[in-house]
């Protein structure tokens, strides 16, 4: 589902995303991108917490050379 709302936030159509993911329907993209819209404020908060948590994690392991 995040990478789906990444990739429409991108600008990309339903119709390239299906060409991205061909396992997926381009029902079950709209279907996502409806739940997406639905639920905005809270799948952009997830996202940005985990883009926090990737950039802790990865000074982290800057940091001690791992």
């Amino acid at each position: 589902m995040h990478r789906l709302a990444v990739l429409y936030k991108r600008g990309l159509s339903p119709e390239e995303i299906a060409a991205t993911y061909p396992h997926l329907t381009l029902g079950q993209i709209y279907a996502a991108l409806a739940y997406y819209h639905a639920n905005r404020v809270q799948i952009e908060a997830e996202q940005a917490a985990d883009y926090t948590e990737y950039d802790r994690l990865k000074q982290q392991q800057y940091e001690t050379g791992e």
